[in-house]
């Protein structure tokens, strides 16, 4: 085989870094740190997808502290998440499928 699956070991364990400082952004803490080689992905802002560009703020719902990630927000991390993931698992399987992946016969 190529390698020991390190490559694919440090691939998902970014992506694992980054999904657990992106929650903890929209819980309204900070990133615990920054995976190696600072790739982070951008947790959505608060109401972003659920307003246009200059729209004015929703209310605030009973029981939101202001400034927090609404459930609408932890939702679509969700859902960023589980294509960030589904991703690295193609790119994983084309790559071995291709001979070029951890693990892949030379």
């Amino acid at each position: 085989g190529k390698g020991d699956g390190a490559a694919t070991a440090n691939k998902f364990g970014a992506l694992s870094q980054t999904t657990g400082n992106n929650f903890n952004t929209l819980s309204g803490g900070t990133p615990a740190s920054t995976p190696a080689g600072g790739a982070t992905a951008p947790a959505p802002a608060a109401s972003a997808a659920a307003a246009p560009a200059g729209a004015a703020p929703a209310a605030n719902p009973a029981g939101k502290a202001p400034g927090l990630a609404s459930w609408q927000d932890f939702m679509n991390m969700g859902i960023h998440t589980g294509i960030a993931y589904a991703g690295a698992g193609a790119d994983t399987a084309t790559e071995w499928g291709n001979g070029k992946g951890d693990g892949a016969a030379t």
